[in-house]
């Protein structure tokens, strides 16, 4: 880290969970600590063993970057009293952390002059980040996460709600297809050990075909199984198990309108 940062952080409730204050080397830089209740402050200073209770916003000019681990809901009125306080915000960077919301909540703090951004933990990894915002801040924070072995990916500002849909399509909506292939597998004999272990093939296979660039075809038995053989299997379903079939249909509609959306996009 060529230029040492001075940090403070603004915290509301439990933010003892946060990736971000939990950052091993975090209390290396830490200085105050502002919270609305001086007992929650001091309770964190305390699990940190590092920084000192603030009891008014303009005691956080000792920092150069401010975090903020705050409810969504209490962030409208926060920010508001800090863009009233006495602070002086330039050169200062404001971090909204851990938050779905975008930077441009911070607005309010960047017509003071403050460099402004948001960082979320990146779904599944414990000390991966997205970032998006200004610049001045991406810096600040990006520095304090390399120095603790962290990765930062920044985003286009304002592209926020894209990796939002990203992480709903990848992580949320896939989710009840495999509950119904855990219970067709199950219909089918399967259970314990052999259960799992064909679930987590079926989706690691998928993650290498899509890998490996596989984006516009079907996978699985729909590549493999020949026509006929896929009409019996379907005509099968539809007779025995008419749920199965019509969450197979249903889903297959959907992904085919995907790929034709996806190719128009491409060609335009």
């Amino acid at each position: 880290m060529k230029k040492p940062l001075r940090v403070g952080l603004v915290v509301e409730g439990n933010a003892t969970r946060s990736a971000m204050v939990r950052l091993p080397k975090l209390p290396e830089f830490l200085g105050p600590v502002k919270a609305t209740a001086p007992r929650v402050a001091r309770r964190l200073s305390n699990f940190l063993r590092a920084g000192g209770v603030a009891h008014e916003y303009k005691e956080l000019s000792a920092a150069t970057l401010i975090l903020l681990r705050v409810p969504d809901e209490r962030l409208e009125s926060i920010v508001g009293e800090l863009a009233n306080s006495e602070l002086v915000f330039k050169n200062l960077s404001i971090v909204l952390c851990e938050s779905w919301l975008t930077a441009e909540a911070l607005a309010p703090l960047a017509r003071r002059g403050a460099s402004v951004a948001s960082v979320q933990l990146l779904q599944g990894r414990r000390n991966w980040f997205v970032a998006e915002g200004q610049l001045g801040a991406i810096r600040a924070v990006r520095a304090l996460l390399d120095y603790n072995d962290c990765r930062l990916i920044e985003i286009r500002e304002g592209s926020k709600a894209k990796c939002f849909a990203a992480g709903v399509l990848a992580g949320a909506l896939p989710m009840p297809l495999y509950l119904a292939a855990q219970q067709a597998l199950r219909d089918a004999g399967l259970a314990g050990n052999n259960l799992a272990a064909v679930l987590e093939e079926m989706a690691m296979t998928l993650f290498r075909e899509f890998a490996k660039g596989a984006r516009d075809t079907w996978g699985g038995p729909l590549s493999e199984a020949s026509e006929m053989a896929r009409h019996q299997h379907m005509d099968w379903l539809k007779k025995n198990d008419p749920p199965l079939a019509a969450t197979l249909n249903a889903y297959l509609e959907l992904a085919h309108e995907a790929f034709e959306r996806q190719k128009g996009g491409r060609g335009g």
